[in-house]
């Protein structure tokens, strides 16, 4: 359960759920996470974090054809002409680089350390030079090597909570899924969030990536209401799902199913996408028409079906992809830059 405003400057754009958008685009969301039903029923809430954190570095960048050179790290650097940086200040506190395609929609990636003299290194599972559909004709390089970044600082799980970490009890879970198995964190004596197999350690630095969700299990009786702030993305938000992802919504407005931008031409039929309704999942594919329909009703059309803002989806490719073909992109369903 969430809802947003998106409070701006100076010049009206347009209305979207009653709230108003202006140019300037930023604002908060609330994101709710639901009271456990009684003292022995706990409730799950999905969540993700759609806003973005401050930008702090935007640039022209070349990206070099250097993909896992490094036998011990899937990495691939970027060169940013002119820099004068002080080494790994993107890595004190965790960054993300957020590079920009050929549509001009962009995917954030973990800098994992900086030069004096303007080169990142990012953390990556694919080659960002590579191509992204390799059954289309022609090359189709996932992103141009000549590309714009923008450094901003990344969400983290302590960053999420922090406001409200004095709200959670001790058996509270936040759940994040890691391609393979869900890791469950949960704050510990220490008012720090940890591993449930390691109470004693401290997990606040632990990455939430803005196309990530989280599951929240509440044990308590009483809602946790969290206010989120952030820059309005202004452009799309790329996701890359291989396999499995517990997905962000990556937008702060209410869309529908068709408009997530899963539905592409690497969808196949065995692939399902899920959707926690509160109490158990609803299953969704894509049926022989072109429709999202309900896994238990394949002649059904649920194109329309609402999805709430800030929320999570667990999506699931039955055959795995290659990650330059994982891409998924939706149009945003608004326009910051305009009136």
């Amino acid at each position: 359960m969430s809802n947003y405003r998106l409070v701006f400057a100076s010049i009206m754009i347009g209305q979207l759920n009653a709230e108003t958008i202006y140019t300037i685009p930023q604002g908060y969301t609330k994101v709710t996470i639901a009271a456990a039903s009684s003292d022995i029923e706990p409730t799950i809430t999905g969540i993700s974090v759609t806003l973005l954190n401050d930008l702090e570095f935007a640039a022209s960048a070349t990206i070099n054809n250097d993909y896992g050179t490094d036998p011990s790290n899937s990495t691939q650097t970027l060169a940013i002409t002119g820099q004068n940086w002080s080494p790994d200040q993107w890595t004190g506190q965790p960054h993300l680089a957020y590079i920009t395609d050929g549509d001009g929609a962009e995917e954030a990636f973990l800098i994992s350390s900086n030069t004096g003299n303007g080169q990142l290194t990012l953390l990556t599972t694919f080659d960002l030079l590579g191509d992204k559909d390799s059954e289309a004709p022609g090359i189709q390089n996932r992103f141009p090597s000549s590309t714009t970044v923008k450094i901003r600082g990344a969400n983290t799980i302590g960053s999420i909570f922090s406001s409200k970490i004095a709200e959670f009890a001790a058996d509270d879970r936040v759940f994040v899924w890691d391609g393979s198995e869900w890791l469950s964190f949960q704050k510990n004596g220490f008012g720090n969030w940890a591993l449930a197999s390691n109470l004693f350690g401290n997990e606040n630095d632990t990455v939430i990536f803005p196309d990530e969700g989280m599951f929240i299990l509440r044990s308590t009786t009483s809602a946790i209401e969290l206010t989120l702030f952030g820059e309005v993305p202004a452009v799309p938000q790329i996701s890359t799902i291989t396999k499995t992802k517990l997905l962000s919504t990556r937008i702060p407005v209410e869309t529908t199913l068709a408009e997530l931008g899963i539905n592409d031409s690497l969808w196949k039929s065995d692939d399902r996408l899920y959707i926690w309704n509160g109490s158990s999942w609803d299953a969704y594919l894509v049926n022989g028409f072109g429709n999202w329909a309900p896994a238990n009703n394949q002649f059904g059309n649920s194109n329309t079906l609402a999805i709430s803002a800030n929320t999570a989806i667990f999506v699931n490719r039955e055959t795995e992809v290659d990650g330059a073909e994982g891409i998924i992109s939706a149009p945003l369903p608004y326009d910051p830059l305009s009136e």
